[in-house]
């Protein structure tokens, strides 16, 4: 497997890798997917009559790169899972097809998602790579998550998010800005750390093992008969709130950080968000290195995936120094 480093990160993805080459190996793929983001809505801007519907505003970036937004018929709803995805045509062009019946603001978020793989030289061949690698691994991931990010500033430029927040970084404003952005409230919240100037951490926490602790529990377990032994303690493993996605205003270093698979202390305000309603908050320390304390805030994830804790159910959390 190839990997190539920049600064202090190693990518293994294929198309990351493309990109670093087309760069000259010079730029972070980071900063090239950053800038190639905002150079597409400085394209947008001079154009008079702009819609405010972001769906509408997405497709016409994409067209603006050759991309033709389409919605799925209903063979292609039924076949596809995601909201929206990249497909390559007979004639050798690309389009993206989209769920018209899942939530508008995911749909948008998702369209921009497509729009960024578009930057990638190596896109289609890189597809194949992913689909070998677990989705929860550093190798399959590595690439979403620059996606995402780029998607972010196609559906939340930065100046205008960082505008309308007018300096009230807080869960109590997603809605207010979802509403604005046509984001849906998980992407909203993670926008917040990603603009924000200061110390800002935004994730998804999820009630599971870790991913050693599932395989062994499904290598040992047969129906109800066993029951899944830590082997380094000698009792049995428990679920708990575990980080799933992060995201990471850029005055943060590494240190900042929540590693993958690490667990939240049980007395953490997530554990309360993920059993009563409503902003949970409390002045703590993330679960990373720095251990410095901030707000963090926590609620329950409006949308939750299938397989989703039926008990505990996913958990979207802000911290900030204030």
């Amino acid at each position: 497997m190839e990997r190539v480093r920049l600064g202090s990160r190693t990518y293994t993805d294929p198309d990351i890798i493309s990109l670093v080459r087309a760069t000259g190996s010079l730029i972070d793929p980071r900063s090239a997917v950053l800038t190639q983001a905002r150079k597409l809505v400085s394209r947008l801007c001079q154009f008079d009559g702009v819609p405010h519907d972001a769906i509408q505003r997405l497709s016409m970036m994409a067209s603006l790169l050759g991309l033709k937004t389409v919605p799925m018929d209903l063979e292609q709803q039924r076949q596809q899972k995601r909201d929206a995805v990249l497909v390559p045509t007979i004639s050798g062009k690309r389009i993206i097809i989209f769920n018209p019946n899942r939530p508008r603001s995911r749909v948008a978020f998702s369209i921009a998602h497509e729009i960024i793989h578009t930057f990638f030289p190596n896109s289609i061949s890189g597809a194949r790579f992913r689909s070998i690698c677990s989705s929860g691994s550093k190798e399959g991931n590595e690439l979403e998550r620059l996606c995402d990010l780029g998607a972010s500033e196609l559906l939340m430029p930065i100046d205008e998010f960082r505008y309308a927040a007018a300096g009230d970084f807080s869960l109590r404003t997603v809605e207010r800005l979802s509403a604005t952005f046509g984001s849906s409230f998980e992407a909203t919240v993670f926008r917040l750390a990603s603009a924000h100037t200061g110390i800002a951490v935004a994730g998804l926490v999820r009630y599971r093992l870790t991913v050693g602790e599932e395989r062994e529990k499904n290598k040992g377990n047969q129906g109800l008969l066993f029951v899944h032994i830590d082997p380094r303690w000698g009792k049995e493993a428990e679920p708990k709130y575990r980080r799933q996605s992060l995201y990471l205003s850029d005055a943060c270093n590494n240190e900042y950080m929540v590693r993958w698979n690490k667990s939240f202390d049980r007395e953490s305000v997530v554990y309360q968000a993920g059993t009563f309603e409503g902003i949970h908050a409390a002045n703590e320390a993330l679960p990373n290195q720095v251990r410095r304390i901030g707000v963090l805030e926590a609620i329950r994830a409006p949308y939750q995936r299938e397989d989703a804790h039926p008990e505990f159910p996913d958990v979207l959390f802000f911290w900030s120094i204030q």
